[in-house]
């Protein structure tokens, strides 16, 4: 069967598996777009080539900031639309504080990226996950991108009950690089914890529909990851996933 072409799958949804033996889970999935994530590229060595063999379509790549660097090249040579990462931890400073601390960071590296010609891009995460982030909000995410001129990744998980939603897309459609989807159960206490499509309370149809009618022309990335997923299984849970937001979209003319 073949998916929706605007739908890639993240690396996440294949568990973890490595990367060479991921080929094998995509062949039988019939997914040729994959988001792919810096741990399981480090370990092929950022081999772009081996990538390319594969017949893989790379959409996006989340990485580490330690190796920046080295997934901006890999990005570049491979035709990835975006590299995105996760801020930092907010650690005991102020989120003044620690905005600025990235702004200045993270200087050469938007500079890096417009040079390759991609786009760089920060996500916002669940709050929990104050080791990792300090932007939990599609507010604030815009609000730091603005700051270093990068894009945003819309990641639904966490952004999907905010406040004026809508509008706040519309004004601002134009930094939203990339669109990440999942589920998710009111009543998880834990984190990272989604939900197959479908089986948790986003109202996904309703939010792709306002998203694409605002004029969002990019991918939309399947990120599913957690302990549901593992309970029934990486392959079937994706397979239901990709079938549910592959419909959606065919329904709302994607």
């Amino acid at each position: 069967m073949s998916w929706h072409p605007r739908i890639s799958v993240d690396e996440e949804c294949a568990g973890a598996i490595p990367f060479v033996e991921e080929v094998e889970f995509w062949k039988e999935l019939g997914v040729t777009n994959i988001g792919v994530i810096s741990p399981k590229i480090e370990a092929i060595g950022w081999d772009a080539a081996l990538v390319a063999d594969t017949g893989l379509q790379v959409s996006n790549i989340g990485t580490e900031q330690r190796v920046l660097p080295e997934a901006l090249e890999f990005g570049a040579a491979v035709g990835a639309d975006s590299v995105w990462i996760t801020p930092g931890t907010i650690g005991s400073r102020l989120w003044e504080e620690a905005a600025e601390d990235f702004c200045r960071l993270i200087e050469p590296t938007v500079a890096r990226a417009k040079e390759l010609g991609i786009t760089f891009a920060v996500e916002p995460t669940n709050s929990l996950r104050l080791d990792i982030s300090f932007i939990f909000t599609l507010r604030d995410s815009l609000e730091l991108a603005r700051a270093i001129g990068s894009g945003v990744v819309l990641e639904l998980a966490c952004c999907w009950y905010e406040r004026g939603f809508e509008e706040l897309l519309r004004k601002n459609m134009e930094m939203i690089t990339l669109v990440q989807i999942a589920d998710f159960k009111i009543g998880t206490l834990s984190s990272p914890d989604r939900a197959a499509i479908g089986d948790g309370d986003i109202p996904l149809e309703r939010l792709l529909a306002i998203i694409l009618d605002a004029g969002y022309e990019g991918m939309f990335d399947l990120e599913l990851i957690g302990p549901k997923i593992e309970a029934e299984g990486y392959l079937a849970a994706t397979r239901r996933s990709l079938e549910r937001a592959s419909d959606m979209l065919d329904r709302l003319g994607a």
